[in-house]
């Protein structure tokens, strides 16, 4: 178990592309730390970094109490889990999860008694004399994970374990693998664990913090249902939650001592205990965003509704996506009520819930609630 603790990171490629911008981020023992974002926001050569795949152009990087910005990666203390499992074919399941602990000179007894345990773990005992074309997709990926356990490392790196799995699998490999940190808790021996996904279903239900990247830089360090309901910023508010969060651009006006938000000539008030800080963006543009859940269709306006033009509708068995035009925009309501769904192209009223909408200042697209 360590911590791992990267200070003022940055990684310039000889061809002077910036491609980590000053990262800094606390990794606490035995935390279950998701890195998350777009293709290309450099989640994965961060991760390369720590695993020391990848040099560090200036910064620090320590695991435990070492630092590691020039220490080669055997000496690191970490195993990597990658994306294509990476196993020997020649191999039997036994033979690839031992391997490492033969070339680190492990007695015979202890590298069996270290792959039993770890394949009684990971439910793939009855694997042990296959070889890699002889399993599925996720029996090779328990096997790469049960290779990596072995060694116990300090830090577990995950680099996209589970894309090439079908979406079932998947489902069955997050709980594995979250079952697995809980159970190395519970054994006395918590493991840390970064794991690098694109996938924010991913993020959201296995990670004990979520970080979330853009372009190099972090946009936000917090618990997934943090980053849920209270978003840093514009670009978190739309990568986090499926569907994406609805954006209409509008301006804060203030009348009669009653703060709102002026959206295409309509003024929708805002609850009083938003006023502080509300306040401070009177006469500002900004991007109101509100959760798909937090909208309803209505037959009849009310002063918090905009029309709307209905333009598809998707349904999903226990619930239904309304997908409207709103001034201009478009606009994605979900709806448990199965019974007043409209139909695509009739026009009706969609009623926001205030008290769950998120402003953005214009220019910084910093959330204006944040705290």
């Amino acid at each position: 178990m360590a911590k791992v603790t990267l200070e003022g990171i940055n990684k310039v490629y000889d061809n002077g592309f910036h491609a980590i911008h000053d990262v800094s981020l606390n990794i606490n023992d035995g935390e279950f730390m998701v890195l998350v974002g777009p293709s290309g926001c450099a989640k994965s050569t961060m991760l390369r970094m720590v695993a020391g795949l990848e040099s560090i152009s200036s910064g620090q990087l320590s695991i435990g109490d070492k630092v590691c910005n020039d220490l080669p990666p055997k000496d690191r203390g970490i195993a990597m889990v990658f994306q294509n499992y990476a196993l020997y074919p020649h191999m039997t399941t036994y033979e690839n999860m031992a391997f490492g602990l033969e070339t680190a000179k492990k007695s015979k007894q202890e590298i069996a008694r270290r792959v039993s345990e770890a394949a009684e773990l990971l439910e793939i005992t009855e694997l042990l004399d296959r070889k890699p074309k002889e399993m599925s997709g996720g029996q090779r990926q328990r096997v790469a994970l049960g290779r990596a356990m072995v060694r116990k490392p300090d830090v577990f790196l995950f680099d996209e374990p589970l894309s090439n799995l079908d979406a079932k699998l998947r489902v069955s490999m997050r709980m594995r693998i979250t079952r697995l940190h809980q159970q190395l808790k519970d054994t006395g021996h918590p493991a840390t664990m970064i794991y690098v996904t694109h996938d924010q279903v991913e993020a959201m239900t296995m990670g004990d913090r979520v970080c979330i990247l853009n372009k190099g830089s972090i946009m936000q360090v917090d618990t997934p249902m943090n980053v849920y309901h209270n978003p840093k910023n514009k670009f978190v508010a739309e990568f986090i939650g499926s569907p994406a969060m609805n954006m209409l651009t509008g301006k804060v006006m203030k009348q009669d001592e009653v703060i709102g938000v002026s959206l295409g000539g309509k003024c929708l008030s805002l609850p009083t205990e938003r006023y502080s800080r509300a306040e401070m963006w009177v006469d500002k543009d900004v991007h109101l965003g509100i959760r798909p859940e937090h909208l309803a269709i209505r037959t009849e306006p009310n002063a918090a509704t905009l029309a709307a033009e209905v333009e598809a509708i998707e349904e999903l068995g226990s619930e239904v996506y309304v997908h409207a035009k709103v001034l201009g925009c478009n606009v994605v309501c979900k709806q448990s009520d199965q019974v007043h769904i409209p139909i695509v192209g009739s026009r009706c009223y969609i009623e926001l819930k205030m008290d769950k909408c998120h402003l953005f200042d214009d220019s910084t697209e910093k959330n204006i609630f944040y705290s």
